[in-house]
This record gives structure tokens, sequence and C-alpha cells, in this order.
């Protein structure tokens, strides 16, 4: 561990992200993906809930306030050995009033072992509301930051309950923003959501400052999309169509939950067919350099890989997201090979 202290140390890492503990791959997905946008170069180090960067805190405020799986972020301070009484010493030099707020991520530190740091260190706990000094144990390591950015999902989804137009199998926010980060949009792009459904990708799109563009099939859907859309104030293009032929060019972004399941209406078609015509269409107008980011049932992995191979795709990331007992969501990113 003194080894894995002195290289964080002598790395020069200015910021920490604190991810979210249900679905930690997803979340560093997410931030790897947002990294990329904001400052491709910024290497990435991550244990038990939380990466440390090199990228700035301001990059990491921006990376924050678009985040769905990404709960905290600030200044990196120092990182010590957690088992270490002379660097709980050092910390307690950097902690102005003594005063921090402390976290054990999943425990992965010893109760005592804590009592012990804080106790050398004369440090109290408390709760500082921003602004405040956090000390972080993680994996034998203590990390310690001045947190800057909080992501207030709860929030997020809370406002989500308020739309109009409901259905049991729309997105809840956050998984819709991370479907949008896995494909790099920015700020100023556009993205389209193929199968727009209630508009849960599009809303959160246009909070993000990225023009949405919704596609569906059923008429009473983009009628209910469009009032969500206008009850949350969102400029976008609603197109009724059917998405496995569409005819637009050189798309960047392309995010959205592919229908299955009993709440899904696909009009008749089966799904197999939904999906590979779909791909196929995807393979025309994704362009070189862009990403789309879909959802599918795990139980249709092996004909979803096999459709990606078929049609000059590459999968370029996967991650899973369970819902409950019979149902785990595969996130699947692509590009053009």
């Amino acid at each position: 561990m003194d080894e894995e202290e002195n290289s964080i140390r002598n790395s020069k890492y200015q910021s920490y992200f604190i991810l979210r503990g249900n679905n930690e791959h997803l979340a560093r997905g997410e931030l790897k993906a947002l990294l990329e946008v904001y400052d491709p170069h910024a290497s990435l180090k991550c244990y038990t809930m939380i990466c440390l960067s090199k990228t700035n805190v301001s990059v990491a405020g921006r990376i924050v306030r678009r985040a769905g799986f990404i709960k905290e972020a600030g200044v990196l301070i120092d990182a010590y050995n957690a088992y270490s009484l002379s660097d709980a010493e050092e910390a307690a030099l950097m902690v102005e009033d003594k005063t921090v707020h402390v976290s054990n991520l999943k425990s992965t530190v010893s109760d005592s072992a804590i009592k012990r740091f804080l106790s050398k260190a004369s440090l109290r706990q408390g709760f500082r509301g921003a602004r405040e000094y956090r000390l972080i144990f993680s994996d034998g390591l203590a990390i310690l930051g001045e947190k800057m950015y909080v992501n207030d999902l709860k929030k997020l989804i809370e406002d989500s309950m308020s739309k109009p137009f409901k259905r049991s199998i729309a997105l809840k926010p956050d998984v819709s923003r991370v479907l949008i980060n896995l494909t790099r949009a920015r700020e100023g792009d556009t993205i389209l959501d193929p199968f727009a459904g209630t508009g849960s990708i599009l809303i959160e799109a246009w909070r993000m400052d990225i023009f949405p563009l919704g596609v569906d099939l059923d008429y009473e859907l983009t009628k209910g999309m469009e009032e969500n859309l206008r009850y949350f104030k969102t400029p976008s293009i609603v197109v009724l169509g059917d998405s496995r032929y569409l005819t637009f060019r050189e798309v960047e972004h392309v995010a959205t939950d592919l229908p299955y399941g009993r709440g899904a209406s696909t009009h008749g078609v089966e799904i197999k067919g939904v999906y590979g015509d779909f791909m196929a269409n995807l393979s025309e107008y994704l362009s070189p350099s862009g990403y789309a980011c879909f959802m599918t049932p795990m139980w249709l992995e092996e004909y979803v890989d096999e459709l990606i191979s078929r049609h000059g795709l590459k999968l370029t990331e996967r991650y899973y997201d369970y819902v409950h007992g019979s149902l785990t969501r595969t996130i699947n990113v692509v590009r053009k090979r």
C-alpha cells in the first residue's frame, strides 16, 4: 500500500470522483467517456467507488453536472496509507479547522483503523455542506480532498415523476444521462433517439445543452412525448416514423432504449426483426467518428452481438444494468469498423 500511496502522490492527480456504488462499472464507463469529451489526455485511476484523475477541478464540475452515476467531485489534496499513524499526522497538517466529512466506501477499511487515523490526526467528523474537507477511505487508502460539486440525483428523479405522460417502461433520468454520455456528445451537438417513447432521453439531453431529435412509430406515444417535452420546456424535433428505415446521414450521436417486454409496442413486428432492421439502418447513417449507445435485454445478447458483427459495427463497451430478478439490461456502445 505504501507503493500505491506514493504513486498517487508523485503523479499529480488533481481531482477525485465518487461513484454510485450500485453499478460501479457503468459509473466508471460514464466517467471515462466524459473525460474523453472534456479532457481526452487526462489519466484515470480507480478504487472501490472512487476515481482519481489528473484533470482540473473545473472539468470535474462539468462532468458532475451532467452525469447520471457520478455522485460527487472535488479537489484532491493528497492520499495516505489508512493504516499508517505517521501518515495521519501528515494529513492533520492539511486540514485547517480539523473537521472532516468521513466516508468508508463499502467498508473497505476497518472501523478500528479509521478511528486510530482520526485520533492520531486529532480530526473530528463533521458536515459543512459545500466546500468541506473530505476524508474518503477506500482499499486501504485515506484520500483527502475538498468537496466542490455534488450531483443531486434524488431531485433529478423526483422531477421526472411529475411529467404528465408516464409509462412503466420509461427510462429514469439517471439512466438516460448515462446513455447520452456514453455517446460522447458535447454541448451544442445533436443526438438522435430512434425509439424515443415518452421522451426521457430527449428531456435529459436538452438539460445538458444537447439538441434532441426523437423518432417513434407509435402515434399515442409521440403525442404523450410532445406533452412531456412541453411540460419540461424542451425544444426538440419529434418525428412519427419507423426507426428501422431512417434516411439520415452522418449522425454522430445515437442513444436509445430498444423495445422489449410486454410494455413495448412493435406494431406486430417480431422483436428480432426490429433489432435486425434497426442495426442495418444504424450502420448506414452512423458517422465514422460517431458513437451509438443502445439498451437491450441480456437474454438477446448473443443475437445482438451477431447483428453488430454482421452490419459492420464494432462493440467498444458493454455494461449491465440490473432492474429486477427477470430483467437485466445490456448497455451496448458501438462504432463503425
